[in-house]
């Protein structure tokens, strides 16, 4: 090891992630809903046909004494099984969200966090094992890390994917988890920040794909492989921020820094955005709620959706730049992309759901019919609230004029139901959520008691990490 000092940045990570200060019972409460959360987007996942056959070539470390897959009977390497669960956590679009100067699903990290535990108390032979609690306090640090470096870090911009984040805060989880000493996770951290980054290119029309819903186990699985690598030794890079040309800040960022604006704490996690009901792209997610109640609207005066003479969006510029499209919608991830897409949907049907991003819905001429009288526009009051640290508001504004009405209506809505200031009500509905997103698989315990479980803080918080994820072992892929 170097006796050059890291980069700072790269040092405060560190710092907080091996911190001992623990986290208060509201903070860990909202860890359990994210945890809750993000198994049953998994769990729905296992369902889904196109990410079984993905995973199923990711498959060459099965052994029986491996890291238990969510939603499978099958057991993995530490990688291979960082890269199913962070897979199966994102695929259906519909975890939880995190926007900012940056955009992001802090929850993407749990593929690397639930795997470095496991296989730790594997290593271990379950001798003083990783308790669920051990995992909650690195989830809300996990979910600090990654939100914290959005907030003034702009990739997007850059035409870098924000799974770079997600890269790096699994490094990170994985360190502490993997009980790496603070050198060796500097130099885990250093070669993540090194590493090659995906472009935005699976994110945008036309090339919009199915890769951006395994781009995250991706990212997590090279995390746990980056820690496993410090493990042995593997040397660090001090200066892989701040070095001239070479470095992060001057290849990667053109000549920014890597910030981290606020001190680490508990923020992100307390301000999380949950995906309830819908899974939405969450710029979306209030444009689907107004579409719903305009929906009803429109019945109550006698009108039909066949009626609709147009339709007048106003959004934010970030909507306008990530899911704004006309033209042909090649599969599900163009769809799931696509705010007219989900709009017209939400009108035709009352709802939106996974299965809408698919066929018979992708070809109903009424969904084609809808989306050709939708125009988007940005609102710059809709712009300033979003970025403002205050309101952090995910605005829509839906306007629209049937034959034969006198005038339009129109339906607002700043925040969506996920949104911290919804909370009352977003606690119930990611119940009901977790419920329905269990209901088609075959796990063997109930889910009204693994909600009870999940909730329970004298349930979970001691439960060791393999009997967790046993909870929800099930089928072959």
């Amino acid at each position: 090891m170097t006796d050059t000092k890291f980069d700072e940045v790269m040092g405060a990570l560190i710092d907080y992630a091996y911190s001992q200060s623990s986290f208060n019972e509201d903070t860990l409460g909202m860890a359990r809903f994210c945890l809750m959360d993000s198994i049953g987007c998994a769990i729905a996942a296992s369902e889904d046909r196109d990410c079984m056959k993905l995973l199923g070539s990711a498959q060459l470390s099965k052994n029986d004494q491996g890291v238990p897959v969510i939603g499978t009977s099958i057991q993995l390497g530490p990688i291979e099984a960082s890269f199913h669960i962070g897979s199966m956590v994102r695929w259906l679009e519909f975890n939880d969200t995190w926007l900012a100067q940056e955009w992001g699903h802090p929850s993407d990290n749990l593929g690397a966090i639930l795997a470095a535990a496991a296989w730790q108390n594997l290593q271990r032979d379950d001798v003083n094992p990783i308790n669920m609690a051990d995992v909650l306090n690195m989830i809300v640090r996990a979910y600090e890390i990654h939100g914290i470096l959005c907030l003034e870090n702009c990739f997007n911009a850059l035409g870098i994917d924000h799974v770079v984040l997600v890269k790096i805060a699994s490094t990170i989880a994985a360190s502490k988890l993997l009980n790496l000493p603070k050198e060796q996770a500097l130099s885990a951290l250093s070669n993540a920040v090194i590493d090659g980054h995906p472009l935005r290119t699976y994110r945008h029309a036309p090339n919009a794909g199915t890769r951006k819903s395994w781009a995250a186990g991706d990212a997590t699985a090279r995390g746990i492989q980056l820690a496993l690598f410090a493990q042995t030794g593997e040397m660090g890079y001090p200066t892989a921020l701040t070095t001239k040309r070479w470095g992060f800040n001057d290849a990667v960022l053109r000549g920014n820094a890597l910030t981290l604006p606020r001190d680490l704490s508990d923020f992100v996690i307390r301000n999380i955005l949950f995906k309830v009901p819908n899974p939405a792209e969450y710029h979306a997610q209030t444009a689907v709620e107004a579409a719903i109640r305009l929906r009803e609207r429109i019945e109550a005066v006698g009108s039909s959706i066949a009626q609709i003479e147009y339709i007048r969006v106003e959004t934010t510029r970030p909507a306008i730049q990530i899911i704004d499209k006309s033209g042909t919608l090649n599969n599900s991830a163009d769809r799931d992309h696509c705010l007219q897409y989900m709009i017209a949907v939400a009108l035709c049907t009352g709802d939106l759901t996974i299965n809408d991003f698919h066929e018979p819905m992708a070809s109903d001429p009424q969904i084609h019919s809808l989306r050709d009288k939708i125009n988007c526009i940005e609102r710059i009051s809709f712009t300033e609230s979003y970025y403002d640290p205050e309101k952090r508001a995910i605005p829509n504004a839906l306007h629209l004029k049937c034959t034969g009405m006198a005038e339009e209506i129109s339906e607002v809505i700043e925040y969506p139901l996920g949104h911290v200031r919804r909370r009352n009500d977003c606690f119930p509905a990611l119940i009901k959520k977790f419920r329905k997103n269990v209901s088609g698989s075959s796990v063997n315990v109930k889910s009204d008691e693994l909600v009870d479980i999940m909730t329970t803080a004298t349930k979970l918080d001691d439960m060791s990490i393999i009997d967790f994820l046993h909870l929800f072992s099930i089928r072959n892929i």
